[in-house]
């Protein structure tokens, strides 16, 4: 909340006191205990965006109800998140799989559908202030930034968002927005690989945890889990490496071209990535120290 104060959404946009504590409340309340996808993490998602709101001139590039459903995008994107993948879902055969596996992105359907329970909880709509017309958009565009959280989504727009890069920036252009905000959305989610490296590698640490123990629920069901699943094949640097430089490299290379403030956040991460790259090199398998 405090965030969102220094942000100046509660004044903006008349946000109940009350109302926007149950709502945070209820969101904290809707996190599992997994390793990672907890809310710690959805709590460092949200600070990753106030930071960007800091160093970027508030955001200005988009508009004050685009940074606010950010806002509480970021906050919800994992709501209910069980420690396993999409793919898990549908392999198993999970009730979530049988609600939403038709549309893809199970578990960020689910994430979105968990939001959209609490604000429709008695006492937690904090968008009860805005004019019809901005609460359907508000509510639109919460959807498509927590869709846009799973990497699937994020790669079939990448080619167009690397377009807009190379063209520049087009405030008055609504498909413009629309794609910066999923940048922006998939830089927040992925932040801690531009934290500092003790950081980042705790971080590691627990997403692999996760990721172990969803190989070993896979080896129960008689699948064989993906390499970087399974605990006994997973070469962690080399598997870094590769989301390094595939995924989150050019993520955040394209944000400091979209929001130069931001490059900071590029520049950690090459400085990582060359910390696990002496890990490989050293032949480690886990999370030992470079410097050791």
């Amino acid at each position: 909340m405090s965030m969102m104060n220094e942000m100046d959404l509660i004044n903006k946009f008349q946000l109940h006191p009350d109302t926007l504590g149950r709502f945070v409340f209820m969101v904290k309340k809707g996190y599992r205990d997994p390793p990672y996808h907890n809310w710690m993490h959805a709590f460092s998602v949200a600070h990753f965006l106030y930071a960007l709101y800091c160093c970027s001139n508030k955001l200005s590039c988009l508009d004050d109800l685009e940074v606010l459903a950010l806002f509480v995008s970021c906050l919800c994107h994992d709501i209910d998140h069980r420690g396993t993948n999409n793919a898990f879902q549908v392999c198993s055969n999970s009730v979530l799989a049988s609600l939403y596996s038709s549309e893809g992105s199970v578990m960020e359907r689910h994430h979105l559908a968990q939001t959209l329970c609490i604000l429709n909880s008695p006492g937690c709509n904090i968008f009860e202030s805005l004019s019809d017309s901005d609460y359907r958009r508000t509510i639109s565009m919460i959807r498509d930034n927590i869709l846009d959280t799973d990497i699937a989504s994020h790669l079939k727009k990448l080619k167009n968002i690397k377009q807009m890069a190379n063209d520049g920036y087009n405030r008055s252009n609504p498909e413009h927005h629309k794609l910066l905000c999923s940048l922006i959305m998939t830089s927040c989610d992925l932040a801690s690989s531009c934290k500092t490296w003790e950081s980042n590698k705790a971080s590691s640490d627990l997403i692999y945890q996760e990721f172990f123990s969803q190989g070993d629920l896979e080896k129960a069901l008689g699948v064989t889990p993906s390499e970087m699943m399974d605990r006994d094949r997973a070469f962690i640097p080399e598997q870094q490496l590769q989301f390094l430089d595939n995924i989150a490299g050019p993520v955040y290379q394209l944000l400091s071209r979209l929001l130069p403030e931001s490059a900071e956040a590029y520049y950690t991460l090459v400085e990582n990535r060359e910390k696990w790259d002496v890990l490989k090199k050293a032949g480690k398998k886990g999370f030992g120290d470079p410097a050791e």
